[in-house]
């Protein structure tokens, strides 16, 4: 007896490791900081002729595996006639893996799911919309950012020791390259360098609805001088 009790304990006590790995393996991570990891969405689209007003917003809370992908979603908050529809988009989402030191992590978010309102315009609308560039954040992009150049310090400028940050407006197309820029503000003697080294960046092509989509969003290039 003794000894079938001293074997339960040894049987226990080889368990408890293995179920404090599991508890150190889940992280509670901000939406926002998933959101840069996300790599491929599905429009959530209510069905039937649901008419959206002002309660247009799904809150989910999820659990994304260490592969990135969705594995629990549960209700939050929002309205219950678009809740479904959130909970079929969203179980198709995949995100890149949440990584710690190297070791991918469970994860433990919330969801922000918006719909969008109605529009009494029809299809063509919606199409036009469709051919105009989808505006993205660019913190959302900041990770998405593959291959980066460094502008080249215009001379003259670096002689009038002239510093500052160039911000540009720029179109990523559906392949990831920069296809457009636009000058939103900067000194116009870093402007020109700050161009020409964006237009050679490549990003991981933006998904939007399950198809690759053409971006808009803002770049800061910062110019500074050694020593200043």
């Amino acid at each position: 007896m003794k000894c079938s009790f001293a074997g339960l304990l040894v049987v226990s006590s080889c368990l408890l490791p293995t179920a404090a790995q599991v508890a150190s393996d889940l992280v509670s991570v901000p939406e926002q900081t998933m959101r840069r990891l996300l790599i491929h969405t599905v429009k959530a689209t209510p069905s039937g002729d649901l008419q959206i007003g002002s309660e247009s917003v799904v809150m989910l809370k999820a659990t994304i595996d260490k592969n990135g992908n969705v594995e629990n979603l549960k209700m939050v908050s929002g309205h219950p006639m678009l809740v479904p529809a959130a909970l079929d988009a969203v179980k198709q989402w995949k995100y890149r893996r949440y990584e710690v030191n190297g070791i991918p992590k469970v994860v433990e978010t919330t969801i922000r799911v918006e719909f969008s309102k109605v529009s009494e315009a029809g299809s063509g609308t919606s199409a036009a919309q469709a051919e105009s560039p989808v505006p993205v954040t660019a913190e959302d992009m900041h990770d998405r950012l593959v291959y980066k150049v460094a502008p080249v310090y215009p001379p003259l400028a670096r002689q009038a020791r002239i510093q500052g940050t160039v911000i540009l407006r720029i179109i990523i197309d559906k392949l990831g390259e920069v296809r457009d820029t636009q000058l939103v503000n900067g000194h116009p003697m870093l402007a020109p360098a700050a161009v020409e080294a964006v237009k050679k960046w490549r990003y991981i092509p933006y998904e939007s609805d399950g198809e690759t989509v053409e971006i808009q969003t803002g770049v800061q290039i910062i110019f500074r001088l050694p020593g200043a």
